[in-house]
């Protein structure tokens, strides 16, 4: 089984709302898109201190974190819009690495529905789970 990519795009979660409540244009809000792995292993999403600081998405400090390399801290920003086809998640963003891949965890594939096909190695829609 090989990786799964997907085209993702990340906003800017307070620029999204000023633009609902009429207090910005549509073109300023701020948004990156990326071709991001999809990992079933990842809790939240994760995206390198370039586009975080390209999305001006604020950071909240260190937080303790289990990750591939061990007990340690993450940096955790404010919430993102994240948006893959047509189905749109919210999730606070994990701070990588500059140059390090973007990363979708389980929290926005189950906040849009989808599921991973094991034998494929693609994302099936399904419905959000709304428990």
């Amino acid at each position: 089984m090989g990786h799964t990519y997907v085209k993702a795009t990340f906003l800017n979660a307070v620029d999204c709302v000023q633009y609902l409540e009429g207090g910005r244009k549509i073109e300023d809000v701020k948004k990156v898109e990326v071709k991001a792995l999809v990992d079933t292993g990842a809790t939240f999403p994760a995206l390198p201190k370039e586009i975080i600081a390209e999305l001006a998405l604020p950071m909240l400090g260190e937080h303790p974190a289990e990750t591939a390399e061990g007990v340690g801290k993450v940096e955790l920003t404010a919430n993102a819009i994240i948006k893959i086809d047509d189905r749109i998640a919210q999730s606070r963003i994990i701070a990588r690495p500059k140059g390090t891949t973007p990363l979708i965890g389980v929290v926005v594939l189950e906040q849009m529905g989808y599921k991973m096909d094991p034998t494929t190695g693609k994302l099936i829609k399904g419905l959000p789970l709304m428990l």
